[in-house]
């Protein structure tokens, strides 16, 4: 009778077995970067030098009543302005390099491969940028690691009423976790709200984090909005005017081949600043 040790195995045959690379790959998902697409951009119009931008503001002139058997003259107004600085002082930059006897012997293009994530590096660096600066808002409401109630999303929509702030611009954006409390809202889901609500129009690059519209204001959800779900999210209702970004040097992109080390490089640099700018058009919604 045959044993076991009289058959070709797969221990003795292993010379003979061969192990595959798969031609696809398990990618990093990306979060969706929304904060840069939803503030305001315009100061970064014709700013090809300087590393300050420098916003005045103009303030509010007063009425006054003159009396109508007065012979005295009449009072001018002075106001002292003040500015807002922008400081352009973040420089970031994402690279690789790549040997060219990984080029010759890989059976895959590393460079095109990792070509989408240098932009990606960068923009998620403006978003977490942008994303820490809700929490600085002076009107706030809910509680961290809580879910959101009705009332106090109307509250937040009030202290934007309460500031005159445009209707036009305005954005909520909210983690995964807050946005499962909206869920919960009857006012958030039933259809019998949806006159009240509208149904906004998202940008094409905003649509994948796009989720509906409350009170005609757009709803956006994000992994990458500040917080944890055991610590509570920084979620945010505001109208463009609130936060600004300037970015001096869009990402731009940098390639060569270095002799000395036979390698292929790439790299991708971006200069820019942000700032709050307008204090009372913005509310930090804490929540899930």
């Amino acid at each position: 009778m045959a044993t076991t040790t009289d058959f070709i195995d797969n221990t003795t045959a292993t010379a003979f077995i061969p192990e595959l690379w798969s031609m696809l790959a398990i990618v990093a998902r990306e979060d969706s970067l929304v904060f840069a697409q939803l503030v305001d951009r315009r100061f970064e119009q014709n700013l090809s030098f300087g590393d300050t931008v420098h916003v005045p503001s103009v303030g509010n002139l007063a009425a006054r009543t003159k009396a109508l058997s007065s012979n005295a003259a009449i009072t001018y107004e002075t106001i002292t302005e003040t500015n807002k600085d922008i400081s352009i002082a973040t420089w970031e930059y994402a690279a690789i390099a790549v040997e060219s006897i990984v080029k010759i012997q890989n059976n895959r293009d590393q460079l095109k491969m990792y070509g989408g994530k240098l932009g990606y590096a960068l923009g998620l660096a403006v978003d977490d940028v942008l994303a820490g600066l809700p929490d600085d808002f002076t009107n706030t409401v809910g509680t961290l690691a809580v879910e959101n109630t009705d009332d106090e999303w109307l509250r937040a929509r009030q202290y934007l009423n309460d500031a005159n702030a445009p209707y036009d611009g305005r954005a909520i954006v909210i983690a995964p976790a807050a946005e499962t409390g909206l869920l919960k809202l009857d006012r958030f889901v039933n259809s019998d709200y949806a006159m009240i609500h509208g149904n906004e129009s998202p940008q094409t690059s905003l649509e994948r984090a796009y989720v509906t519209s409350w009170y005609r204001t757009p709803v956006y959800m994000s992994v990458n909005t500040e917080g944890t779900n055991a610590a509570g999210h920084d979620n945010t209702m505001f109208q463009r005017d609130a936060l600004a970004l300037v970015m001096q040097e869009k990402p731009k992109l940098y390639q060569q081949f270095d002799i000395d080390y036979l390698v292929d490089k790439v790299a991708m640099e971006q200069i820019y600043g942000v700032l709050e700018m307008r204090d009372d058009h913005g509310v930090w919604v804490k929540g899930a």
